[in-house]
């Protein structure tokens, strides 16, 4: 027989659903780590929070090394997305730069400056939501190509060997 801690653990439980998937908002937000990743963004994350959240699916985080960089990182992220289709309901914080946020609904962007990723740990935060750290070789694998038949993955910066030359 279950006791009522246990009865209360189950109901209270996430259920456990394969990450990433091929759903829209998951494949939206893929997207939108790659637009970040083009303008040299950092530390790039994707973190799964369905069942955790009734505002959204999907977080995008993403760091900056200067407010310029963030500002321009989410409007080419915010401008491509739209070419694409998608409609932000909402940016915030874009003229500041230190923190820019843009809801498409199912997946938010949050774009930082470094110190102010630090200062609000939004990872942290969410620490019990899967995580998908995403770099440059994420987007080489085949299976990503193949979600994203539109994009052309060759202009994310250059791995450190390269840089060195």
């Amino acid at each position: 027989m279950q006791t009522d801690k246990t009865t209360a653990a189950n109901r209270d439980a996430v259920p456990e659903r394969p990450f990433p998937d091929g759903s829209s908002a998951y494949v939206l937000a893929e997207r939108c780590a790659w637009h970040l990743l083009e303008k040299r963004m950092e530390d790039i994350v994707i973190l799964d929070l369905r069942g955790r959240s009734d505002v959204c699916d999907y977080f995008v985080i993403a760091s900056g090394a200067a407010d310029t960089q963030v500002q321009a990182a989410a409007r080419y992220t915010q401008d491509e997305t739209v070419s694409a289709g998608h409609k932000a309901r909402a940016v915030e914080g874009m003229r500041e730069g230190r923190w820019v946020l843009i809801d498409f609904f199912d997946v938010v962007v949050h774009a930082f400056h470094v110190k102010t990723r630090e200062y609000f740990q939004l990872d942290r935060l969410w620490g019990d939501a899967p995580r998908l750290e995403l770099t440059p070789e994420w987007f080489a694998l085949p299976e990503t190509a193949g979600r994203h038949p539109d994009l052309r993955f060759t202009t994310a910066r250059p791995d450190a060997a390269d840089r060195e030359t």
